[in-house]
């Protein structure tokens, strides 16, 4: 699974840049319900090799299909973690709102 390589120090303005790598990976399932209405889970594991840290959860949303060409949801984010392998602030945990065009 490909990753991504960023570089991280210990605190804000100290700390020697280092090199980290970080995978995710996420598993989905997508159902349509009924007339405009789709349910989404995805289970998601973080895995960041330097730090020797791995965690996993869950995340859930429902969508509501405005027309062809966009859909609208809320959701909830289960695990701490954000899809932004960047973001290690493990503070990603909560609410979200979502729009979606499609074509």
């Amino acid at each position: 699974v490909p990753g991504v390589m960023i570089k991280i120090r210990e605190g804000r303005e100290t700390g020697p840049w280092t090199t980290s790598h970080a995978q995710l990976v996420i598993g989905r399932l997508n159902w349509h319900l009924v007339r405009r209405w789709d349910l989404l889970a995805e289970g998601r594991v973080l895995m960041v090799e330097e730090a020797e840290d791995q965690r996993a959860g869950v995340l859930t949303a429902a969508h509501y299909h405005f027309g062809k060409h966009i859909k609208g949801g809320i959701g909830y984010n289960f695990t701490d973690f954000s899809d932004d392998l960047t973001d290690l602030d493990y503070d990603s945990r909560g609410w979200f709102l979502n729009i979606v065009g499609k074509y």
